[in-house]
């Protein structure tokens, strides 16, 4: 498969806790960008980068996303994925895995309330190292979330060294998909028995069976920060997707 027909996979089953009162009626990724939800954003680049069809696992108020988008949206295919329970990314990965039934060589995957511009798309798919993930500076990031890189490799996607932590998009081999959501993986320290990709994948880095290299963004805007608070963050993406087109 070449990378112009690569899979793309949205991950958008997630409660949204972090936004309060808003995620009980709400699913986080439709939030409001001037009259668009949030994540008609990263569709849209999606489509940009060379997307043919996009595996979009939905869960808590999915019903929205699908009446929202459908079927199709600028000429790709949207295939749904149910996560009945909020088992976490990587059970949400090993859904996919068992819908596509091992055929598909590689996939981008993305975290539904983070903006991907086309072009870090299309840096993963370039990428040399068959899988690799998005780092970016973040401060606030929890330990868990930072990065340890040796020349080209990414060592550790999870409790790593720092100072670069994950920006929440990945390129994956088809393969691992499975073993990302497999049985037995859960990750106690979250605390709520999910299964939790970065873990696993950690765990494939660690016996030698995945090589994970990077591609380091700026900035990212990842509506579900905290930073400041919750509120302050989700008023500064808005902020800044709406002025994006303008800026230098």
């Amino acid at each position: 498969m070449d990378g112009m027909s690569m899979e793309f996979v949205c991950l958008a089953a997630g409660r949204g806790s972090r936004l309060g009162a808003l995620s009980t009626y709400l699913q986080k990724c439709m939030y409001p960008v001037g009259l668009r939800p949030f994540l008609e954003l990263t569709m849209a680049q999606a489509a940009a980068a060379g997307g043919v069809r996009v595996h979009v696992v939905v869960g808590h108020l999915g019903e929205q996303v699908r009446a929202y988008f459908g079927d199709e949206f600028r000429g790709m295919r949207i295939e749904y994925v149910q996560q009945g329970e909020p088992l976490g990314t990587g059970h949400a990965l090993g859904l996919v895995a068992a819908r596509l039934g091992g055929v598909v060589l590689s996939v981008l995957v993305w975290q539904a309330d983070v903006y991907v511009p086309a072009e870090v798309f299309a840096g993963l798919r370039a990428h040399a190292a068959p899988n690799a993930v998005t780092l970016v500076s973040e401060p606030e990031a929890g330990a868990e979330l930072l990065a340890t890189v040796e020349g080209e490799r990414v060592r550790r996607v999870w409790g790593g060294a720092g100072p670069l932590s994950d920006g929440g998009v990945w390129k994956l081999e088809g393969r691992l998909l499975a073993q990302l959501g497999g049985a037995g993986t859960l990750d106690a320290a979250a605390g709520r028995g999910e299964v939790r990709a970065l873990p696993n994948l950690q765990r494939l880095i660690d016996a030698g069976e995945a090589e994970v290299g990077a591609v380091v963004v700026g900035s990212r805007l990842h509506l579900g920060g905290t930073y400041p608070t919750a509120e302050a963050n989700v008023a500064s993406v808005v902020r800044r997707l709406l002025l994006l087109d303008d800026e230098p």
